[in-house]
């Protein structure tokens, strides 16, 4: 080799690596500039692009998660801590933001074991305080695995539509009536206080309420009314060029009092209740015994830590705001934690709050408390479905007390699909318990279906759709509780058949059971069985054999050469997805041996002799890895393209005892996927479903 090319080599090796230190430096530097403009999300998104150009500056990584974290996008956020969740001597508590976060995302199995985890290697201060923190998270964990089985049959929980919520937050519901609601949103960057009006089952869009006094600077929201109608308690907080936090932006309580028509200046309550460098927020107002009572949440001194409950209370006989000095509810209320959103409801002498220091099965959860003053019963979390992983809080009942509202960052139905902002949802309690059940068929040998997928929807006066749940069965039947004096629709899916549905109206005072039988068609095969090949952008066709798709086999040298987009990073891992250690096998066509499942399908899984399982997670049309990058550590992905129907099965795999199979179906429903199911294998041939 000549100096000359010797020379070019080396050329060529520096300004390579010079081009990969200016790209991840690139990124960092982006990430920083959004994070100045207030563009957190961009900010991350930026920060794990640089950490995966960049892998030994787990800084990266952990500045992404950090804001994941503030933003409560746990999901990103489990992802982005990964690879230093056991690094707390370089990032302090890392291994319990982790936890959290998985516990948030509803990944309850994982969570305890990384708070178990956390738990036995911590070496660092305060480690009795995290003793206790820790045990409080798991029971929380626990709650929240056995909560499904426990939740309120009896109450619905819906979400008002656009007039009441959008992708900025809302929060801070006030009934005035069941049909009139006072709300807080940032729509426009800063927190208002809206109006909204029910009409049928529509909320009108949001408006400032008439006549509300002009507030010239700051968030004004949270607001509650006075029982008579007299006075309206809200919050102003810190300036508007500070981002809006329900529990961290400082705010002082504020007063509006009727005149006539129209509402008088606001008056900024006493110092001793707005004390400097402190916070006074979530106002809520009762009348008893002659007094206006106002319950507030604070973090001024004499609290038990964090945020806590307070009382104050003023003569109804005068016109002024000379209110007690503040009392702490007492520690069977308040916690290390934070307590905020206080309701109190005088028919039942119950307190409503929101706590994230008692045992929850999220971040904060809704409780409820009886008592008076000081005096309080041992609260009990509400369960579901009020509460979630999320956050849920801000709960408040309307008037007539047949339902109410809270808000919460839940994912909701397919309607809301972020945890980054709150929304204000609505619940009912219903009367009478009415079910609809039925049995499914299959239409040409009149047997019944063993495993099918029901879904039942509302349906509004307006024909819009509602999902109110989704559910498997195994034996064919299915049944579930149903609130009446609604209207609803049932769809009934099974593999191999075409989905069949009805509608009904649940209106008839004297029937308590709704339903009817449904004869499902099997789908039939294309002629030849020749399968459809996929789309033009799907990432999975082998170019060299045009019309046969087949799955990604990242470490086959013929794949790779055919099919460019399969890339691999620099961290050695394919941009496909799969797992890089998966044995490359030649693509083969086999037929499952389950009679009720007779398609052909295509794959390049390995083959074992004798029994071994898989867990299958979906069925997609297009296979996108990172869809599944929640359960990859669980097992292998593998891929069966069904010819006919032009569908990838998503299996994680091999399992060679059908107890770990079932232990990895119950981590991937954990994670999300709730109609995981275990799969048998013969000889490399498929049985089916495992019962």
């Amino acid at each position: 080799m000549t100096k000359k090319t010797i020379c070019l080599l080396l050329l060529a090796i520096g300004l390579s690596t010079a081009m990969e230190a200016q790209s991840w430096r690139k990124l960092r530097g982006e990430a920083e500039e959004a994070y100045e403009e207030g563009d957190l999300m961009t900010a991350a998104e930026k920060y794990e692009e640089a950490y995966a150009k960049k892998r030994r500056k787990d800084e990266l990584t952990y500045k992404a998660a950090e804001i994941y974290y503030s933003l409560r996008a746990y999901r990103q956020a489990v992802e982005a801590y990964q690879p230093i969740k056991d690094e707390n001597d370089d990032f302090p508590l890392v291994g319990l933001k982790y936890a959290r976060c998985l516990k948030q995302d509803g990944q309850y199995d994982r969570a305890i074991k990384e708070f178990e985890s956390f738990r036995e290697n911590y070496t660092g201060d305060g480690k009795e305080i995290l003793e206790d923190i820790i045990r409080t998270e798991i029971e929380g964990c626990e709650l929240g695995m056995e909560a499904p089985a426990r939740a309120n049959r009896d109450m619905e929980i819906l979400l008002p539509g656009d007039g009441v919520n959008s992708d900025k937050q809302e929060f801070a519901p006030f009934p005035l009536s069941d049909n009139e609601l006072y709300f807080s949103s940032t729509v426009g960057d800063r927190a208002r206080i809206y109006e909204s009006e029910r009409q049928n089952s529509t909320w009108s869009k949001g408006e400032t309420p008439r006549n509300f006094p002009v507030v010239q600077s700051g968030h004004f929201c949270n607001s509650a009314m006075a029982p008579d109608g007299s006075r309206l308690y809200f919050t102003v907080c810190s300036n508007t060029e500070e981002p809006w936090n329900s529990v961290k932006t400082r705010c002082e309580i504020f007063v509006t009092k009727r005149v006539g028509a129209v509402w008088s200046q606001p008056e900024r309550l006493p110092e001793y209740i707005n004390m400097e460098g402190t916070t006074a927020t979530h106002p809520f107002v009762v009348h008893q015994r002659g007094q206006e009572i106002l319950y507030f949440s604070s973090n001024r001194d004499g609290g038990r830590g964090g945020m806590d409950l307070w009382y104050a209370s003023r003569d109804l006989g005068m016109d002024n705001n000379d209110f007690t000095f503040p009392v702490n509810l007492g520690p069977v209320v308040n916690t290390l934690g934070d307590e905020v959103t206080p309701f109190y409801n005088r028919e039942n002498q119950a307190l409503y709050f929101a706590s994230n220091g008692h045992v929850s099965m999220g971040g904060f959860d809704i409780f409820k408390s009886t008592g008076d003053e000081v005096s309080w019963s041992q609260p009990d979390n509400l369960g579901m479905p009020v509460n979630s992983s999320a956050d849920d809080y801000y709960y408040t009942a309307n008037p007539s007390r047949t339902g109410g509202f809270f808000a919460s960052n839940r994912v909701f139905a397919g309607k809301k699909t972020s945890t980054t902002h709150d929304d204000i949802f609505e619940y009912a309690v219903g009367g009478r318990r009415v079910i609809v059940k039925g049995n499914v068929y299959d239409r040409q040998s009149g047997d019944p279906i063993g495993a099918i997928n029901v879904k039942l929807y509302q349906i509004f006066e307006d024909g819009r759709e509602s999902e109110l749940i989704s559910q498997e069965f195994d034996n064919g039947a299915y049944s579930f509780e149903i609130l009446p004096n609604r209207k609803f629709r049932v769809e009934v899916s099974a593999y191999g058949y075409i989905p069949g549905t009805y509608r009904f109206a649940a209106n008839d005072p004297n029937t308590y059971s709704y339903g009817q039988p449904l004869f499902l068609e099997a789908e039939t095969s294309q002629p030849n069985n020749t399968p459809t090949p996929p789309a033009p952008d799907d990432p999975y066709v082998d170019s060299s054999q045009p019309g046969n798709p087949v799955p990604p086999r990242p470490n086959n040298p013929d794949y790779s050469s055919a099919n460019p987009s399969a890339d691999t990073d620099m961290s050695g891992s394919s941009s496909s997805g799969m797992n890089p250690n998966m044995a490359p096998v030649t693509p083969y066509i086999a037929r499952s041996r389950n009679p009720n499942d007779v398609y052909e399908y295509q794959t390049t899984a390995p083959r074992h002799d004798g029994t071994y399982y898989k867990v299958q997670l979906a069925a997609v049309s297009a296979f996108k890895p990172e869809r599944f990058s929640s359960v990859a550590e669980f097992g292998t992905l593998q891929t069966e393209l069904i010819l006919a129907r032009d569908l990838y099965r998503v299996l994680l795999a091999d399992y060679f005892s059908l107890g770990e199979a079932r232990q990895v179906m119950e981590q991937a429903r954990s994670a999300g996927y709730s109609s995981a199911y275990v799969v048998e294998y013969i000889n490399g041939e498929r049985y089916g479903k495992v019962r």
